[in-house]
């Protein structure tokens, strides 16, 4: 299980900035957060931390090491140093109009923009992209981190 601390509030889910929950395995076996108003993913979890708005509080921690650079540490041993991804402009299609994301299964999906809760989750994660090839860029970058 891992443990995450709010580090900046997010609408509609009762979670307190500073509280720490600790995930639960979903029938797939992957590490969620569940709350009384919703369940977080674990690819949301991921798309939260990128955006800095949680932190994983166990063992494992990334740290800055330089201007820009990233490790993660474990114990006080660095296991790897990362450069930062360019942060891109930040565009929202019209609505009814479709954008690309990544799903549960770490896929490139296309979807029509109806400005709902998931909609809207998805673009203030960061997890919201114009192309196809924005969205496997951000997969790469996701998966190059877990794994």
């Amino acid at each position: 299980m891992t443990k995450y601390k709010l580090l900046k509030p997010i609408k509609n889910v009762d979670w307190k900035v500073g509280e720490v929950k600790e995930t639960e395995q979903d029938w797939n076996g992957f590490d969620d957060i569940i709350t009384r108003s919703c369940r977080i993913r674990h690819f949301e979890l991921l798309l939260l931390e990128h955006a800095g708005f949680i932190e994983e509080v166990n063992d494992v921690r990334i740290i800055p090491v330089g201007v820009g650079d990233v490790a993660v540490c474990c114990g006080g041993e660095t296991l790897r140093t990362f450069q930062p991804l360019e942060t891109p402009k930040r565009w929202r299609a019209k609505k009814y109009s479709n954008y690309f994301y990544l799903n549960e299964n770490f896929e490139v999906t296309e979807k029509s923009d109806i400005w709902g809760a998931y909609d809207n989750a998805r673009y203030k994660a960061g997890n919201y992209f114009q192309t196809t090839e924005q969205a496997e860029e951000f997969r790469k970058g996701v998966k190059a981190l877990i794994a």
